[in-house]
């Protein structure tokens, strides 16, 4: 049977407020009720109110609100799968998975927290039900998003290579959005599930790709590297660089 651990719903946190672990303690899920950020190993994803993650008991994570100052919120269960439930279901872990309704997954948990209270000789069984039922709401939302993207995948990776081929153009997020045709929001939203990081930290990257491979050449100057690679100034650039890569332009450069 699945089992519950721990439970909260709308649970809110101070502004500033960033959860880390090296090593979850149980399998969990988390319903964002805030806009958020999640970084799970080597990938960021950033996403809205409904959104939902799975992770692994033992996975470094750590997510929060994406704005520093923001008061971020969530429902979330730790639990046990000792006969492997909901791997049988084909969930994925570590990815986002659009819900649309920050209010999904409430009723389950506030049941699940008063058959804990309860605890009679029916409540293990309730429990197992309740949670079996939630991930099944789950996997369909998963389901919906997968078709969604299959449907929208070839249009959206045409504006991604658009983008990326004229990595020198100011862009926005407001101007990659118009380019898709999506509201800014459910743009983020579909290119992070599509390509696993956001727009513009994507587009930096290619800034920064096309930036190593004119220092490696003679007769650029890293002011003019920074503008032909779309940077506003060259102090940013050299900032982004050395965090990057952690070397200087002048510094990688010379190497």
């Amino acid at each position: 049977m699945l089992k519950a651990r721990i439970c909260g719903v709308e649970t809110t946190h101070s502004p500033g407020f960033i959860y880390k672990t090296n090593a979850c303690h149980a399998d969990v899920l988390i319903l964002f009720r805030t806009p958020y950020f999640v970084v799970v190993g080597e990938k960021r994803y950033e996403g809205e109110p409904g959104d939902v993650i799975l992770h692994r008991r033992g996975s470094k994570v750590s997510h929060g609100h994406r704005d520093i100052d923001g008061i971020f919120a969530d429902d979330w269960i730790y639990f046990d799968d000792p006969n492997g439930e909901v791997d049988v279901l084909g969930l994925p872990f570590d990815t986002p998975i659009r819900m649309g309704d920050a209010d999904a997954l409430a009723s389950h948990i506030r049941t699940i927290m008063r058959e804990k209270s309860r605890a009679d000789e029916y409540s293990k069984r309730m429990i197992s039900d309740i949670l079996f039922r939630m991930f099944v709401k789950v996997k369909r939302a998963d389901n919906k998003q997968k078709n969604e993207l299959g449907i929208h995948f070839a249009k959206f990776n045409s504006t991604r290579l658009t983008i990326l081929a004229n990595y020198a153009q100011p862009w926005t997020l407001k101007s990659m959005a118009q380019l898709s045709g999506y509201s800014v929001s459910r743009f983020c939203s579909l290119y992070n599930a599509y390509f696993g990081i956001s727009p513009m930290n994507d587009l930096l990257e290619k800034r920064i790709e096309v930036a190593k491979q004119l220092l490696l050449l003679d007769g650029y100057r890293i002011g003019d590297i920074a503008e032909l690679c779309g940077f506003s100034s060259i102090h940013y650039f050299s900032n982004y660089f050395k965090k990057k890569t952690g070397k200087s332009p002048a510094e990688f450069h010379n190497c």
